[in-house]
């Protein structure tokens, strides 16, 4: 992403060295998908074989939407990204009770190895749960949704492959469904005004989620399909 530039191009251009040896010793877990920086591109569809169909989560947080979906989808995929340690120990642990074989977990700063992290058309499905809207002003560079991702979420979707947002922050919403009404290889999965305010049948919600619907605010979900 264009946001790290300059005095920290030198930081991005190691980044997988140091990610993956820092990786290497924080976690001892058949759920982390540990690589070296020749192994790049991953490519989920071979490290999942026997999964008919692929979902990433962005940001999979303290990891209750992931736990939900590997335990009710066997048959699917599932690859979640998180940056903080912390959060990758604590969805470690509810998959290690689980049991599972269906699901591999990636901790790194997306922001710095996205551009080449996965082979083209590596998902059917990507998962982004409130994303931090960082409502500062000054703080907007720091957004992760831009045309820039969704240039590199075309690229690892399948052709019909979906895009799945949900958020409680108005501006940031909109501003996000602005970016998809207006990229040619993105057209909305749901019906005009493009969002819905309640969660489907069987959808899983992440505590924060839980608690923010509880308070009364509300949540809208967006769906866009590459075309």
């Amino acid at each position: 992403m264009n946001k790290i530039s300059g005095v920290t191009a030198k930081y991005r251009e190691n980044y997988a060295d140091r990610i993956s040896q820092h990786n290497g010793e924080l976690f001892d877990s058949p759920y982390v998908w540990q690589f070296a920086p020749d192994d790049l591109p991953l490519d989920p569809r071979k490290k999942l074989p026997g999964c008919k169909r692929t979902l990433l989560e962005i940001g999979f947080g303290h990891g209750e939407v992931l736990e939900e979906l590997v335990s009710q989808h066997p048959e699917i995929g599932f690859v979640g990204i998180e940056r903080r340690s912390m959060r990758v120990n604590k969805t470690l642990k509810r998959l290690h009770r689980l049991s599972v074989n269906n699901v591999f977990l990636l901790r790194l700063n997306l922001e710095l190895l996205n551009r080449n992290l996965f082979s083209a058309d590596s998902f059917d499905e990507i998962l982004v749960n409130h994303p931090d809207p960082w409502p500062r002003e000054r703080h907007e560079h720091r957004r992760f949704f831009s045309n820039e991702i969704l240039d590199w979420m075309v690229f690892i979707l399948k052709l019909g492959g979906s895009v799945d947002i949900a958020s409680d922050h108005t501006e940031y919403f909109f501003t996000i469904l602005r970016l998809f009404e207006g990229h040619p290889r993105f057209e909305s999965g749901l019906l005009p005004p493009f969002y819905v305010d309640e969660s489907p049948p069987g959808r899983p919600a992440s505590r924060f989620e839980r608690k923010k619907r509880a308070a009364g605010s509300k949540v809208r979900l967006m769906r866009f399909v590459k075309k």
